[in-house]
């Protein structure tokens, strides 16, 4: 436990299983382990790996009440998030604030399924005795949904780029910039790969589209910039395809299902984690090099760096509008 004991802290239990025997050998190792230090990433907030009884009192104090069923008791968490509760709170729960944005921006650097379903208050941190309160989230998912979740955990080296991003709890992005960030969690908080399309390619919208003129060769020709400075692999018909499936699915004309003549449904998840992992890289790189961050400061900055042709008589392609 921090030596800071007895202090109402705010918790998030990250539920993983963690890196495999196999990784652990290889010398790939989650952020914190048991018996470890914390991880400290301000005054105030750190991270670590809870005792087994803390773990299962805060999984039973944010599971719903059963009637005649026997708690398991098993402690499934791999690590919490921690946040002191600040003594200024002016409305409940409102230092739990800054915790939320550390997960939402530890994502950019590697998404995991850390939600809100397992958030809690300890009243008396380092008190095995303390009540223990969960947090109640409105408004958004409890739970994130990953395309793939084969490493749901922060690694070391996450660890060390996390503490870089550690500024922008409290310092302002670019209006372009946050707007991208939120549509990005918002996918990751929604369920149904339908709504993640729209909100996905409504991200890069929000980064790169200047105006009303030709919206999709503004997406198809600044995305594929994107793609070929990332070094990533989409093509321009791809980005059609992916621009297509969006205006479809946000003007609710069909379910993704139903599109397989735009694109076959076997491509749907490949061509949609392409652009999740090249918003995350573009996002991620804006915050850390801000001489890049400034080339979506505003309409003449997009302009200026990311051109579009705009020819006026190319044909659509394959009747697309």
């Amino acid at each position: 436990m921090n030596s800071r004991a007895l202090e109402a802290c705010y918790v998030v239990l990250h539920m993983s299983l963690g890196p495999s025997r196999a990784e652990v050998k290889a010398g790939t190792r989650a952020i914190v382990e048991a018996g470890q230090p914390p991880f400290r990433i301000t005054d105030d907030i750190w991270m670590e790996r809870f005792d087994a009884e803390t773990g299962r009192k805060v999984q039973a104090a944010c599971s719903p009440a059963q009637y005649n069923i026997p708690d398991e008791g098993y402690d499934g968490h791999l690590y919490a998030f921690v946040r002191r509760v600040p003594s200024g709170e002016k409305t409940k729960y409102e230092g739990m604030s800054p915790l939320a944005g550390l997960i939402a921006l530890s994502r950019l650097v590697h998404p995991t399924s850390t939600g809100g379903r397992y958030s809690a208050r300890i009243f008396r941190y380092g008190d095995p005795n303390s009540p223990i309160e969960a947090v109640r989230f409105f408004g958004v998912s409890q739970d994130i949904s990953l395309i793939d979740g084969r490493r749901d955990w922060l690694s070391v080296d996450d660890g060390k780029i996390l503490l870089k991003l550690v500024p922008w709890l409290t310092v302002d992005m670019y209006q372009r910039i946050r707007r991208a960030y939120w549509n990005h969690e918002t996918a990751l908080r929604s369920y149904y790969l339908d709504v993640k399309w729209v909100f996905i390619v409504s991200a890069f919208e929000a980064l790169m589209n200047t105006g009303d003129n030709k919206s999709r060769m503004q997406f198809v020709e600044r995305v594929g910039q994107l793609s070929s400075q990332f070094g990533d692999s989409i093509s321009e018909k791809e980005l059609h395809d992916a621009y297509t499936l969006r205006s479809e699915l946000a003007h609710a004309q069909k379910f993704l299902f139903q599109l397989a003549n735009v694109l076959p449904e076997k491509e749907h998840v490949p061509l949609y984690y392409k652009l999740e992992k090249l918003l995350r890289k573009t996002l991620l790189t804006c915050l850390l090099d801000p001489k890049f961050g400034d080339n979506f400061k505003d309409v003449a900055s997009v302009d200026r760096c990311w051109q579009v042709s705009f020819p006026t008589t190319r044909k659509k392609a394959q009747g697309r509008p």
